[in-house]
């Protein structure tokens, strides 16, 4: 019973950045309320931010969520801002061998925090590689609508975690890394000729179950590369969730 709580933890501790997770869904009629705070800094830059997500399964095969709403501070020379951030509507299919994402980025946040329309689409693949030590991937593009006069290229993301539950403990150590790369060049702004950009995020993390419905996990955070849009740049974090299931 213990291991199954804490399976179901690693579930919801993913460092996913585009859909929910990584991972197969919990059976239908059951879902999840999660809170999060993290920072990042990359000397002078750096931000903060609380938000809340949820998601439900509807059916079998069918999880619909609610993501990364809430409030996020950042400053650089010079520079600051702060607000309400965007919201992410997300679904997901599950398939025989891969399971299907699409997550919708509506830009309805404080100007100095919101992005723009965009959307990310892709698949999923994960399995249980050995006792106790679970893999999940996924492959997606994600898509950016023109606004104010800039149109950001395409960009590819891969990404994979890989989580091993200590048996009678609840605790699961994770390690994960995400590739991203520009398909395409950005339209307009200062990132103009710059397909083939491209960043590298790397975590490692712990979950643990606190009983079958709280959760708790902790990441660090290191990120590499270009700075165009929605590239990561160079930064260090940290990410902190607590999770209820319900």
């Amino acid at each position: 019973m213990f291991k199954k709580i804490a399976l179901a933890a690693l579930l919801i501790a993913t460092s996913s950045f585009a859909s929910w997770d990584y991972y197969q869904l919990p059976e239908a009629g059951k879902g999840t309320v999660k809170g999060q705070f993290f920072y990042d800094s990359d000397d002078p830059w750096s931000q903060w931010g609380l938000n809340v997500s949820a998601r439900y399964i509807l059916m079998p095969n069918l999880e619909l969520s609610l993501q990364s709403f809430g409030y996020r501070s950042w400053e650089t020379s010079g520079s600051d801002g702060a607000g309400f951030t965007d919201l992410t509507l997300g679904a997901r299919y599950i398939m025989p061998i891969v399971n299907l994402f699409l997550d919708l980025n509506l830009p309805i946040g404080s100007n100095d925090v919101s992005d723009r329309l965009s959307f990310t689409l892709g698949g999923q693949f994960s399995q249980e590689l050995a006792p106790n030590l679970a893999l999940g991937t996924e492959a997606g593009v994600y898509w950016g609508f023109k606004r104010h006069g800039f149109e950001p290229g395409l960009v590819l993301n891969l990404a994979a975690e890989l989580g091993y539950t200590i048996p009678d403990y609840g605790l699961t150590p994770l390690v994960g890394l995400e590739l991203k790369y520009k398909l395409t060049d950005d339209d307009g702004g200062n990132w103009e000729d710059n397909a083939g950009d491209n960043s590298i995020r790397l975590w490692l993390g712990a979950a643990y179950a606190i009983n079958g419905e709280m959760s708790v996990d902790g990441k660090l955070k290191v990120r590499s590369g270009d700075s165009s849009h929605h590239l990561d740049g160079d930064a260090v974090g940290i990410e902190v969730n607590f999770s209820y299931n319900f």
